[in-house]
């Protein structure tokens, strides 16, 4: 077997993070290719993060997590002395590729989980010295503003096809709380039915400890719940600590796990 990059950019990626494996014979076996981005919001103690993808036969995995592998440190490499973490995503229900990976050594101390909480309604207004309303979302300007402070507090970025498939829902609400015209808390929620999904919420660094995530959640709660809703679903993640600690007081209750992350911290 024989590895090669691209020659040119491959799917957006550069060629030197995109690997292919071939036999002997030239018939392509898999493709693997590594994205580096750094999410200092939502792991400030380990913010650089390399996300490591392999679709290949069997016999050519190990050759692509080697190549990977050796392009991360590479790449940490221009980052000496700043915590790093390198992970894959494998679907909760594919156990061949979860061994796979912990046989490469990583770990499997990460996941997705789909939660679920009953609705706890609370007042419509904001903390003391904030306004509290929805977000504007009415020019192309509002949207692109708002799904930049989402992606920067989240590792799935969001789009406005996103955007425009959440609004189509019934439940669909944007929320948040302004410190004069600065967004420092915000909410997206969607859904149909008894059941809202709860997309998205952050809080900026320094207004939070306060509060605010669990009593906008409650302000979104007393919407939903005169539009007949009974209970709210979640994705988090288990490595993230404040995402768990908000769920805990919410009283959510794990559904299923949707994808693992095994990883590497570097």
């Amino acid at each position: 077997m024989r590895i090669t990059h691209p020659i040119t950019p491959y799917q957006g990626f550069q060629p030197e993070d995109v690997f292919f494996v071939s036999d002997d014979r030239m018939m392509q076996l898999g493709t693997g290719y590594v994205i580096r981005f750094e999410q200092p919001s939502m792991y400030p103690e380990r913010p650089i993060h390399y996300y490591i993808s392999i679709e290949a036969q069997p016999q050519a995995r190990s050759m692509l997590f080697g190549a990977l592998l050796a392009r991360v440190e590479q790449m940490q490499a221009k980052n000496p002395g700043i915590p790093a973490r390198m992970y894959a995503s494998v679907p909760a229900d594919n156990e061949e590729m979860a061994r796979f990976y912990e046989d490469c050594g990583l770990i499997s101390d990460d996941a997705e989980d789909m939660v679920r909480f009953e609705l706890v309604p609370g007042e419509q207004r904001a903390p003391m010295g904030m306004l509290y309303g929805s977000v504007p979302l009415e020019t192309s300007m509002h949207i692109d503003e708002f799904l930049n402070r989402v992606n920067y507090n989240c590792i799935q970025k969001f789009n406005q096809d996103y955007l425009t498939l959440w609004r189509q829902q019934p439940h669909f609400m944007a929320l948040g709380y302004f410190h004069g015209k600065l967004p420092v808390c915000e909410t997206v929620i969607t859904g149909a039915g008894e059941s809202a999904m709860l997309l998205h919420i952050y809080t900026l660094k320094d207004y939070r400890r306060q509060h605010m995530a669990e009593q906008l959640i409650g302000a979104a709660s007393g919407i939903l719940a005169g539009q007949g809703v009974k209970y709210m679903y979640a994705h988090v993640y288990r490595r993230n600590a404040p995402q768990a600690h908000l769920m805990e007081k919410l009283h959510a209750t794990y559904v299923k796990t949707v994808t693992l992350l095994p990883g590497m911290n570097l």
